[in-house]
Parts: structure tokens; sequence; C-alpha cells
């Protein structure tokens, strides 16, 4: 089975940029790069044939919470001596080595598991028919995953608040 470049490109820009994203000092340069990596995933989206979560995920992630990050950012207002200093290089190396010895352990238990090798069932075309349309993803948003929906709504304006509260009381 051939796997679609433009599926593996977007997915490779999607990991290079969520590296990057961890990676910066910068928090703006972050951003930046949370952004790339929000495309990308969109990208993956489309290539999945789910055109309407590949566009609520552009217009809410990228044109709403990441507008919102940036406008928090911006408001604390960091200055470079604010950031912290940068860990010396032999501990950023062993970091690197920690998380690829545990990407490794995880795709080895992956592999290691014999449904893995298995071919995929064939699914049932009327389940595929209206995959990622508005109305199923609509029915499980509100019905299956309401809860989750709102904690979320709510765990982001309390990290708004939090912003805010850091930033007024350097005045």
């Amino acid at each position: 089975m051939a796997i679609d470049p433009v599926f593996a490109a977007a997915a490779g820009v999607s990991v290079v940029a969520g590296i990057a994203m961890v990676t910066r000092r910068n928090p703006v340069y972050s951003a930046i790069m949370m952004l790339v990596c929000f495309l990308a995933l969109a990208v993956v989206y489309l290539k999945l044939d789910a055109p309407f979560l590949a566009a609520m995920h552009v217009l809410v992630y990228t044109g709403a919470i990441l507008v919102l990050f940036l406008f928090v950012i911006m408001l604390l207002n960091l200055k470079p001596e604010e950031m912290g200093a940068e860990l010396p290089l032999p501990a950023r190396g062993l970091i690197a080595l920690l998380c690829a010895g545990m990407f490794g352990l995880v795709v080895l238990v992956l592999m290691s598991d014999p449904s893995i090798h298995e071919p995929l069932p064939k699914m049932d075309p009327r389940l595929l028919a209206d995959f990622g349309g508005i109305e199923r993803t609509g029915h499980s948003l509100f019905n299956e995953y309401g809860l989750p929906f709102e904690l979320i709504s709510v765990l982001i304006l309390v990290a708004i608040f939090g912003g805010v509260v850091l930033a007024k009381k350097k005045l």
C-alpha cells in the first residue's frame, strides 16, 4: 500500500513544527510554529476526506485559540531576561536522547502488537459516506463529547484569566 505523498509531507511538517514549537525559547516563535502545525494537521484532515473537520480546525484552533494565545503572550510582554536561561548543550542532548528512547519504546510496543500486522476490516460504506460531515460531527460533538468540549472551553478561559492576572501583577 503506497503512502500518499501529500499526507506524508503534511504529517512530517506537523511533527517538525511540533518539535520546533516546544524547543523555541521565544513564545512568539513557538506560537508561529504552532500555527504551522495546526495548518499541517488541517491538510491531514483534508487527505482523510474530512473537509468539515479541516475547516473547523482552521477556524477554531488556528483562527481563535491561537489568536488568544498570541494575545496572552503579547499581554505578558516578556523581556528576554524574564524568559529564563537555556539549558546547557549536554542537558539538551540528554533530554533529546531520552525523548528519542521513549519514542522508540512506544514504536517497539506498537510493532510487537500482532493486531497491527493484520489487514484492516472492510468498512461499511454507509459509515464512510458521512465521515467528517457536518451532521455526524455535530452529533458526536454535542452528544458523546459535550462535557469534554465544555470543560476544554472552561480550561481555556481559566488560562486566559491566569495570563491576565500574571500580566497585571507586574504593574
